[in-house]
């Protein structure tokens, strides 16, 4: 398995089994949630082109949220790709008429196991295990507290980055760095990769609501934009 990042937040290129998955792509200029004086996030680095990306197979959108859903950035590639999603992100997608075929979790073209704590309403931190049949990668861009004993992948993709919000807008978004650590010795990883941990310019209200903790850390692996890493 090779993965590729593509931006500095969670934009990625995974090549499993021959095939070319494009995963949250997110290279618009901002994302806004709900409104403009609600929320609204600016990248800061110069984003990839769609040219510049090789055509994927497949495209895999892992959270609703404008920063992994991006409109503006998905509408920019072929209608014929297929995108692997769950069905809340399915059917806003269907809303803006473009693409023609979504597939389920379950019918993915390679390994792909969805992980959430079982009658916990919590949209933001599952994970998914992707598998080569070689393998495995866990790839939790918020954190997750769902991984259960037993469960063990070769690498573990998440953030590193604490992000905190009021809990009448949610809570703790990201789970930080700490939450990493103990979630990889959990599965039993080789590698933590950092993703989701770009350093935004932010506005609006929750701008002003949010806290957010930065860690360097020996202890993981953080890929620059264009680069890769194969296991």
């Amino acid at each position: 398995m090779k993965i590729t990042k593509l931006n500095a937040d969670s934009s990625w290129l995974w090549e499993i089994n021959g095939l070319k998955v494009l995963v949250d792509p997110w290279f618009s200029e901002s994302q806004v949630d709900f409104h403009p004086r609600f929320s609204t996030q600016y990248h800061l680095d110069k984003q990839p082109e769609v040219y510049e990306i090789p055509r994927p197979d497949f495209i895999f959108i892992s959270h609703p949220f404008t920063d992994h859903c991006d409109r503006e950035t998905l509408v920019k590639f072929s209608s014929e790709i297929s995108v692997i999603c769950l069905p809340s992100i399915q059917r806003k997608m269907q809303k803006w008429k473009h693409f023609n075929q979504f597939i389920s979790i379950d019918a993915a073209p390679f390994m792909l196991e969805k992980i959430s704590k079982t009658g916990f309403l919590d949209l933001v931190h599952h994970a998914y295990l992707i598998s080569d049949g070689m393998s495995t990668m866990c790839y939790a861009p918020h954190g997750t507290r769902a991984i259960k004993e037993g469960k063990q992948a070769t690498i573990l993709l998440t953030t590193v980055t604490t992000y905190e919000l009021p809990f009448y807008l949610g809570g703790t978004v990201n789970l930080g760095l700490n939450k990493a650590i103990q979630l990889a010795e959990k599965l039993k990883v080789n590698t933590l990769i950092s993703t989701h941990d770009e350093q935004k310019r932010q506005a609006g209200l929750v701008a002003r609501l949010s806290k957010r903790k930065y860690t360097l850390s020996n202890g993981f692996l953080t890929l620059t934009q264009g680069q890769s890493f194969e296991f």
